[in-house]
C-alpha cells in the first residue's frame, strides 16, 4: 500500500443552546497524519504541532488508540495495522476546537485505510463517539457540514445534516488559556429548571430552522444559552463581555465554542473580521492573551488527501 495523508478540520459545538447536540465543520486549525504502511506495528515517527511537547508517542496516543479500537469494532486483529505515522495539528489543545474528536476521528480512519475499507464510516462515528464520550464534535468532524447529533439508550449515534442557505463565516477568539473538558463539565448544574430547558431547547429549534431558511436576523437570539455558559464563566469570567461585544461588533451570534475557552461568532462574510477584531480587542484590555481568527463554517469533513 503507498503512503496516504489524512486530513481533519477541527469544530465549534453547541454553538450556544444546543447543548452537546450540535456541532459546525471548521476551516482552518486541522489535523493532519501523514502514514507510510509497512513495518510491525502502528508507531509514530513524527509529532509537531500543538502538543507536541506533551502528547504520548506510544499506543497511549489517541491516534493509535481509536485505529486499534477501530481494528477491534471491524472483527480485525490490531496487530494486522502497520505504519509509521507523522502527525501534525494545528487545532489547540483543551481551547473547545474539537482536538480530542479530531485526533479519534483520525485513528478510526487511519485503521479503515489500512484495513482497506474493512470498518467503514458508521463503525468509525461510533469507535470516535465511544472514545469522546458525546457525538456533538465527532459527528462534523467526520461527515463535515453543520450536524445535530445524539446517542440512543443503546449508545447509537443518530444524525442529521443541517442545510445552511445564507453566506457565513466564523470569527473566532482562541485564549492561550486551556480548559479541560472534565474541569468544564464539573460546574455544570446537575438539575435545570423546566423554564430554563424550555428555553434551550427552543432556542436549539430556531437555530436549525434560521440556518435552513436562511435568516441571519434569527441567529443572535437562537445562540443564547441558559444551561451551560453562565456556569462556565465562572472559569472564564471575561466570557460574557466577548460575547457582547461580537454581537456589537457586528456578529450574527455568539457563543462558547465547545467547553471553551475558545469564543465562536457566526458572522456574514462582511463583517468577520470587524468581529474578530474586536475580540482580540476587548480580550486584550481584560489581560487574556491569545489570537483571533476568521475560518470558513460547514465545510467538508475528514479525508484522505492523496496517495503516494
Amino acid at each position: 500500500m503507498k503512503p496516504f495523508t489524512l486530513m481533519v478540520p477541527c469544530s465549534t459545538s453547541n454553538l450556544g443552546a444546543g447543548f452537546d447536540a450540535l456541532g459546525l465543520a471548521l476551516s482552518g486549525p486541522d489535523l493532519i497524519v501523514r502514514a507510510t504502511p509497512g513495518g510491525d506495528r502502528l508507531h509514530i515517527s513524527g509529532l509537531s504541532g500543538e502538543g507536541a511537547d506533551r502528547l504520548p508517542r506510544d499506543a497511549t496516543n489517541r491516534v493509535i488508540m481509536a485505529a486499534h479500537h477501530a481494528a477491534v469494532a471491524a472483527g480485525k486483529d490490531p496487530a494486522l495495522l502497520a505504519a509509521s505515522l507523522e502527525i501534525h495539528s494545528s487545532i489547540p489543545l483543551k481551547r473547545g476546537l474539537g482536538s480530542s474528536a479530531a485526533a479519534a476521528v483520525a485513528g478510526a480512519m487511519l485503521a479503515d485505510h489500512l484495513l482497506e475499507g474493512a470498518v467503514g464510516l458508521e463503525r468509525i462515528q461510533q469507535v470516535a463517539v465511544e472514545l469522546e464520550g458525546h457525538p456533538d464534535n465527532v459527528v462534523p468532524c467526520l461527515r463535515g457540514g453543520a450536524q445535530v447529533s445524539v446517542r440512543d439508550d443503546q449508545g447509537r449515534v443518530w444524525s442529521c445534516e443541517i442545510p445552511i442557505k445564507l453566506a457565513l463565516r466564523g470569527a473566532i477568539y482562541m485564549p492561550d488559556q486551556e480548559l479541560a473538558t472534565t474541569a468544564a463539565r464539573s460546574v455544570l448544574p446537575r438539575e435545570v429548571s423546566l423554564a430554563d430547558a424550555i428555553f434551550n431547547l427552543g432556542r436549539t429549534a430556531l437555530f436549525v430552522a434560521a440556518l435552513g431558511q436562511g435568516r441571519i436576523d434569527l441567529l443572535g437570539e437562537a445562540m443564547e444559552d441558559r444551561i451551560h455558559q453562565t456556569p462556565r464563566a465562572g472559569l472564564l469570567p471575561w466570557l460574557p463581555e466577548l460575547l457582547r461585544e461580537a454581537r456589537a461588533a457586528g456578529a450574527a451570534g455568539a457563543a462558547l465554542s465547545g467547553a471553551g475557552t475558545t469564543v465562536f461568532a457566526l458572522c456574514s462574510p462582511e463583517s468577520a473580521r470587524a468581529v474578530a477584531a474586536r475580540m482580540m480587542e476587548v480580550a486584550a484590555a481584560r489581560g487574556v492573551a491569545g489570537r483571533c481568527d476568521v475560518v470558513e463554517v460547514a465545510v467538508p469533513g475528514a479525508h484522505v488527501l492523496g496517495t503516494g
